[in-house]
């Protein structure tokens, strides 16, 4: 079974091999995740933000000092936010080196968390705030709003692989219906389905890029990769193998990576890696049993021995080849 990350300590601490400035040699899994604090330090961010519990403030804000990092808590000014835990008792936390920036977020923030001055103050590339604005605003038609992983994969031009760094298809933070209970079921059945896996920091870009080759994105988290990869190799081998596969997508909770391997458009599937999601068990069993999905005039095709085993309709799945 995989586990995610497997680099823990007795306390569920993230052990890194070479220590942070400061003398850091372990990290909380969340709040804030590796990537988002990796941001911050490799300057690919100028802010980050996270929710965190009260009782767990003095720990943030002794690794702020540790890190020379400034920290503010926007929500002292009044407004609570959507927190991404629901249950009211977590606060929201900006984490960045300078306390300019921590201010520019905040007046952002305090706007609106959907609009292009919150995105920008954060670091996001501009191409992709304009992206995700657009796709919040029912993606920019008249019709219901996409899922956001078929938005960008819509956005993005036909070629080669997909660089796995910018695969945010298990990163639901900006992608919750906070006022959809079901959509909270849905997150909440995922999480509770793979235990050993820490679905919340299953992500290398914590932002959604504009398109899955956006050049912009895809800087910003090689920066962000290679510092996490630096410090913890452990760390960054469990992202790679859980991010960097062949990817079905069907809906936001029914998706599955894939063991195989891409040619010709044709991949030769060994069935579903993990981590488990809410995909029907009759999906799954073909994903088992087939030999090859392969990209046809008409959609996806599951086969077995050059024989067709299930043509579902054109727009049904995505196949993503992350790597």
């Amino acid at each position: 079974m995989r586990v995610f990350p497997s680099n823990l300590d007795k306390n569920g601490f993230i052990l890194l091999e070479k220590p942070l400035p400061g003398g850091v040699d372990r990290l909380t899994r969340n709040d804030p995740t590796f990537s988002d604090l990796a941001g911050v330090l490799t300057g690919a961010k100028p802010v980050t933000y996270t929710d965190c519990l009260p009782k767990s403030l003095p720990a943030l804000r002794g690794l702020c000092s540790a890190l020379k990092l400034k920290f503010l808590l926007p929500e002292e000014a009044g407004r609570r936010g959507a927190h991404f835990a629901g249950d009211g008792r977590k606060v929201m936390v900006l984490i960045g080196k300078r306390v300019k920036d921590l201010r520019t977020a905040e007046a952002a923030w305090k706007r609106s968390t959907v609009d292009m001055a919150w995105g920008l103050a954060l670091g996001y590339p501009e191409c992709c705030v304009k992206a995700f604005t657009r796709w919040f605003a029912n993606g920019g038609g008249a019709g219901p709003r996409p899922e956001l992983v078929r938005f960008t994969a819509a956005a993005t031009a036909p070629g080669g692989p997909l660089d796995f760094r910018l695969n945010n298809a298990w990163n639901y933070f900006s992608r919750l219906d906070y006022k959809d209970p079901s959509d909270r079921r849905g997150h909440e059945r995922l999480l509770a389905l793979n235990p050993d896996i820490d679905i919340p920091s299953l992500h290398v870009a914590s932002w959604h890029p504009c398109s899955y080759r956006c050049r912009a994105s895809a800087k910003k988290a090689g920066l962000i990769y290679s510092f996490i990869e630096r410090h913890s190799p452990a760390y960054a081998a469990g992202l790679r193998d859980l991010l960097a596969r062949p990817l079905l997508f069907r809906d936001k909770y029914e998706l599955a990576a894939l063991r195989g391997t891409f040619r010709r458009g044709t991949l030769a599937c060994r069935g579903a890696a993990g981590p488990v999601s809410l995909l029907g068990a009759g999906t799954r069993r073909l994903l088992s049993y087939c030999g090859e999905l392969r990209r046809g005039p008409g959609g996806l095709v599951f086969e077995r021995d050059g024989k067709t085993l299930f043509a579902p309709p054109p727009d049904e799945f995505l196949l993503l080849d992350f790597r």
